[in-house]
């Protein structure tokens, strides 16, 4: 990295000025925590004590970041001479310090440790926590209270919920009408969600209900006391044209024409419906309106509720234009009452879903008082109502003494509420009314464009929003504060941020993303000299021609022919192939320069969670790269545990039929359809009856199992499940359905049996049934340095960065797929939400409509704020590439946003490596490394700071004799050396391995199938198939049973199927390199037989012999190292060397010319 500009440095000692507040609106990779860190550093040495200070972040994470950075920074100068730490302490920003400023640096790291409570970086909800503990009584909170866990929490709304909806079924129950309505306005599966919807709004804050709902309803949606649905209906009948003009309107409309007439009809029947509705005062009766609007709109409305165009034809409007232009003013009439009408069912609808929801509510908070519970919600209003409370002004006195400096990391995240209590909090900051006379500072800092996490209440509109609002309160004040922006990316390469730039300055991209009225403030690259590379994938849609699936398989047995399977396959396919050392593919190293890819190099950004996301994590896994596997995992919901929950169920009630035949069918037992089949219908008893009674070995076998299973009811969870998935080969079974991703959710119910050992008395049954009421997930820490590829969604990756960043997800719509049930019409005069429940777009009223409307610019916005994110996790590389449906891209998606951008821009096209006939869009920026910029930047660190360290801590020892661990030449070799072209990792397609899938049973049954009699090896290889391959059918058993077999009685082979040849054999020995060198072997042989002739060496290759006959250059140097192993137990008889291709059941003799010109190279 170059040096950062005088520029840069000036305005990061600009933002840490400990005397003046600062709002900092930063660019992603700009040093955010770098610069929040250095100015709690230069609070410190303005000895200010470390308790004053309160620095609150969004995640428990970037607390924890930011600690270590300070502490650490502090560490170091404890030990640091004179003339360095001057040195950093001027690197801070701070002036030169003098000899007393050096003591009290040295004294900064003891002395922020052993402060009470120690330096405050914590999160708003710690501190929230922290301070309702303080004032228990005053906030009206218990005094030992805990905060509840997510999944105590979901437990604890589930059960309100479903008590509340048990009692209003109740037939004198108030809330039974209620009930009603929303059971009759929406399928069991939407009333769920709505009341979760309507619950989950409660979550991030009080909404109006009651009477309070009611009026704020009613102004937001235009209804005025008294207003009803009858009302309006009433009106639209009585309030027009006159019901008794109707018949002689309708005589008039009969001289028209067919369009005339129709009209008429209707209008008589109107006229009928209305005649017998009405009282005799002329009145509609209650309730009776429904059938004559029915007939009586029809006439001025389309059938999808649109204006007419035309109420009379041309002929009739010329006779009577009078009456055209009060049947169009009846029209405009109807207009305005139809929305009136769907706002007053909104308003029905609506209370009656809060009436419940306020049960719900006030049901789950005495269940959390009786407990001693506070969710995060109550941390966040409760503080807010005791700072606001005029009773507990001196609360504010008490932390007005206490928090001198407040500094905010990651505001574009703060929500409203959270922006009240830190407006409260530093109130006297500004004004200067204070109980101290000290420089007291607000610091804030955040990215408006990175604010994606709208769905737990963060504003990203109240960002500036809320810098103007502390510009203002501090200029009243006369009080310093400074805006200071951050544009220079520490992170990203010019490639990167060029594409970045380029893709948001294009047609308003960036709204959204910046202040309304700001214009786009484009990226500086600090990277300036590196290298990097952006590539556009060409669009995967479905084939023009349909696919006919086998239908004998499973529903969600992936397709190789889906779209996204196939996108997840070249993802994968070109990480293998950068991860191979004969790619020479490099990336840049603060520490080592230049160096090889390695895994943990490479993020994988999706969209969400779903079937993608598996088919990522499985395809990475079948190439055998390193995959940490899905960074958040809902257990019970993988098919793998179901299975294995039913399993346990079994085990206590084999009785019962359903569960038993989901088990039947699952990989643990791996029955069939065409067994339920025939075991189930007509059976006299239970289905385990009749697997009982069944001759057929494969049932007497299942039921065998389950008795084995139910005879370890007693035992604890974690060892029933222990055995079932060890001894009894579960775990082998499901992975072997499921794949090699399953794993990861059967060791996390492990964990789950663990956990409920611990935490109450073991119980499988117990067990089971605490399942039931949960819903346990599991994250994982992604910013560990393990070297695996991540898989995440966007929201998990904001924060983190890598070299290289692959976004396979581009192509979902921007919106309108999934609108919320309900929909905000903002807050009453007591600051509650005010709710409004649409059962439809279609039944919108205008101001429903318009909040449809703000829901979705709300969703487009945040949707091009992700993109953002996704773009600059980048560091060097960025692949980008997407799958669609029959309808292609949807609107406004990823890809059109980018495509868009990037067309017409110099991009050169090159043949994409799986499939030369189409094309990979690209840029290429070289940079400007030197060679002197590739060695290690370690070695400049030993370099800088010999002068700190005693000499034997920098220099090297002198060099011991080198002990060089074993070659191991089926895999160290491999790995140093590649394969050639034909065997690159970019060739294997999903039919390249079921074919290697093949190849490798074939291996399985060359290794056992020797050891059998000839005569019983064909059924011992069809029994052996038959469990490990259930997934084939008879017929492809009975071809792999075959291929095996010809192999083994191949007269070529004559001697290496023998009962004294040996199989799978360890072999390590030492051969001698020339000029006194030596090299020690170490590794295993799939096959060796000896004839009176001549030894036989085979090793089984998992493949098809290659189309051109060339060997391998790594296969002949595999083979060359163990024959010249073996030549000294044998040196009076020739050492033939084989391999056997198994996928294709090919056999290729090695000629000893190859071998001995193969040894020779390595000799060198």
């Amino acid at each position: 990295m170059r040096q950062i500009p005088i520029t840069t440095l000036e305005r990061q000692k600009k933002a840490s000025d400990p005397a003046t507040s600062i709002w900092v609106s930063a660019h992603a990779g700009s040093g955010k925590t770098h610069v929040l860190a250095q100015r709690v550093i230069r609070i410190l040495l303005r000895g200010v004590p470390p308790a004053k200070i309160l620095c609150l972040t969004f995640t428990k994470a970037a607390a924890a970041n930011m600690a270590a950075r300070v502490f650490d920074r502090l560490a170091l100068w404890t030990r640091l001479d004179d003339a360095t730490l001057r040195q950093e302490i001027i690197a801070t920003g701070a002036p030169a310090p003098e000899a007393a400023d050096l003591l009290l640096a040295r004294k900064l790291f003891a002395r922020t440790v052993e402060t009470p409570g120690g330096l405050k970086i914590q999160t708003l909800h710690a501190f929230c926590e922290k301070l309702l503990h303080l004032f228990p009584f005053e906030a009206n909170v218990p005094s030992r209270f805990s905060v509840v866990e997510e999944e105590r929490q979901k437990e604890l709304f589930e059960q309100a919920r479903h008590t509340i909806l048990h009692e209003a079924e109740g037939k004198d129950h108030p809330l039974r009408g209620a009930l009603a309505l929303l059971t009759e306005s929406c399928s069991s599966d939407r009333f769920e969600n709505l009341i979760k919807e309507a619950m989950a709004r409660g979550a991030l804050g009080p909404l109006a209900t009651g009477h309070h709902a009611e009026i704020g309803l009613r102004k937001a949606l235009d209804l005025v006391p008294g207003e009803t649905i009858e009302t309006i209906q009433r009106a639209m009948i009585e309030d027009g044209i006159a019901p008794s003009l109707w018949p002689d309107i309708a005589a008039f409309l009969l001289t028209g024409s067919a369009t005339d007439q129709k009209r008429a009809a209707a209008l008589q029947k109107a006229y009928e419906a209305y005649g017998s509705a009405a009282t005799g005062g002329g009145r509609v009766q209650e309730g009776a309106q429904g059938a004559c609007l029915a007939h009586y709109l029809g006439i001025f409305f389309t059938a999808k509720e649109e204006k007419a165009k035309q109420l009379l034809t041309k002929k009739l409007a010329e006779q009577r234009p009078d009456l055209d232009d009060l049947l169009y003013a009846e029209q405009d009439r109807l207009d305005r009452l139809a929305d009136k009408q769907k706002a007053a069912a909104i308003l029905a609808r609506t209370l009656a879903l809060l009436s419940l929801t306020e049960a719900i509510f006030e049901r789950y908070e005495a269940s959390k008082a009786h407990q001693g519970f506070l969710d995060f919600n109550d941390l966040i209003e409760r503080t807010k109502a005791l700072l606001f409370r005029s009773d507990a002004r001196w609360v504010l006195y008490k932390l007005d003494a206490g928090i001198d400096h407040i500094l905010v990391d990651e505001a574009q995240d703060t929500s409203e509420a959270q922006w009240k209590i830190l407006e409260e909090m530093t109130g006297d900051f500004a004004s200067g009314l204070s109980s101290r006379v000290d420089t007291r500072t607000f610091f804030a800092v955040g990215d408006e464009k990175q604010s994606i996490f709208s769905f737990q209440g963060a504003a990203p509109h109240m960002f500036d929003q809320m810098r103007r609002r502390f510009n203002a309160r501090f200029d009243a004040g006369e009080k310093a504060f400074n805006h200071v922006r951050l544009t220079d990316s520490f992170r990203s390469v010019p490639g990167i941020l060029e594409t970045v730039d380029q893709i948001f300055d294009h047609a308003g991209h960036y709204q959204g993303l910046v202040a309304a009225n700001d214009p786009w403030m484009p990226h500086t690259a600090l990277k300036a000299q590196l290298p990097g590379l952006v590539e556009l994938w060409p669009l995967v849609g479905p084939s023009e021609t349909e696919d006919i699936r086998d239908w004998t398989l499973p529903l969600d047995f992936p397709d190789e022919h889906d779209p996204p399977n196939i996108v997840a396959w070249r993802v994968a396919q070109k990480i293998a192939h950068l991860l191979t050392d004969r790619a020479h593919e490099h990336v840049y190293d603060e520490k080592q320069g230049l160096r090889p890819i390695r895994a943990g190099d490479i993020l994988i950004l999706v969209r969400s969670r779903g079937p993608f996301f598996a088919a990522i994590i499985r395809a990475l896994k079948q190439l055998q790269i390193p995959v940490a596997g899905a960074d958040r995992l809902a257990i019970l919901q993988h098919i793998a545990v179901m299975d294995l929950i039913a399993a346990g169920r079994a085990a206590l009630l084999p009785q019962d039929d359903l569960t038993l035949a989901c088990v039947l069918k699952s990989p643990l037992i791996g029955l069939t359809d065409e067994d339920l089949i025939a075991l189930a219908p007509g059976r006299p008893a239970s289905l385990f009856d009749a697997l009982r009674q069944s001759e057929d070995p494969r049932h007497a076998a299942a039921a065998a199992r389950l008795d084995l299973w139910h005879q370890r009811i007693g035992l604890p969870p974690f060892t029933f499940y222990a055995q079932l998935l060890g001894t009894d080969g579960g775990r082998r079974d499901l992975e072997a359905r499921l794949g090699p991703e399953a794993a990861d959710a059967i060791d996390e119910f492990l964990n789950l049996t663990l956990q409920h050992e611990r935490d109450s008395t073991p119980s499988l049954v117990a067990f089971l049934a605490e399942l039931d009421n949960r819903d346990p997930s599991v994250r994982r820490d992604m910013e560990t340095g393990a070297d695996l590829v991540r898989v995440m969604t966007v929201h998990a990756a904001k924060g983190l960065e890598a070299k290289i960043v692959f976004l396979p997800d581009t192509c979902a719509k921007a919106s309108g797929s999934h609108d919320p049930l309900v929909f905000s019409l903002g807050t009453d005069a007591h600051d509650a939400q005010i709710l409004a429940w649409s059962s439809g777009k279609t039944k919108d009223c205008a101001a429903l409509a318009k909040a449809r409307e703000i829901s979705r610019q709300g969703e487009e916005d945040e949707h091009r704020r992700l993109l953002y994110v996704a773009l600059t996790r980048a560091e060097e590389r960025l692949y980008i590439t997407g799958f669609h449906g029959k309808k292609g891209p949807g609107n406004g998606s990823w890809h059109e946003m980018i495509d868009a951008a990037l067309l017409g821009s110099a991009m050169e096209e090159i043949p994409a490596f799986w499939d030369p006939a189409e094309n990979v869009r690209r840029r290429l920026s070289p940079g400007s490394l030197s060679p002197d910029d590739t060695h290690s930047r370690e070695e400049e660190a030993k370099t800088d700071n010999k002068h700190l360290l005693p000499s034997w801590l920098v220099e090297a020892p002198p060099p011991e004799a080198e002990a060089r661990p074993p070659l191991r030449p089926s895999s160290a070799l491999a790995a140093a050396d590649g394969l050639d072209e034909d065997f690159m990792p970019t060739a294997a397609t999903p039919a390249n391995l079921a074919a290697l899938q093949r190849g490798r049973l074939i291996h399985l049954l060359l290794q056992y199938l020797p050891s059998i009699t000839p005569s019983h090896r064909q059924q011992a290889a069809m029994g052996f198939l038959g469990i490990k391959a259930r997934y084939l059918d008879g017929k492809t058993h009975a071809l792999l049973t075959a291929e095996a077999l010809t192999i083994i009685e191949d007269p070529k082979l004559r001697g290496l199927y023998l009962p004294r040849s040996l199989a799978e054999v360890a072999v390590a020995g030492t051969i001698s390199l020339g000029a006194g060198r030596t090299l020690s072997v170490n590794g295993r042989i799939d096959r060796i037989g000896e004839t009176d002739e001549a030894v036989l060496l085979a090793d089984y290759k998992t493949g098809a012999m290659p189309r051109n006959g060339r060997t391998p250059e790594t296969y002949l140097t595999q083979m060359a190292l163990y024959r010249a192993v073996l030549t000294p137990l044998w040196p009076d008889k020739p050492i033939r060397v084989l391999l056997i291709w198994t996928a294709s059941a090919s056999i290729q003799e090695l000629p000893a010319s190859a071998l001995d010109a193969a040894l020779a190279d390595l000799q060198g």
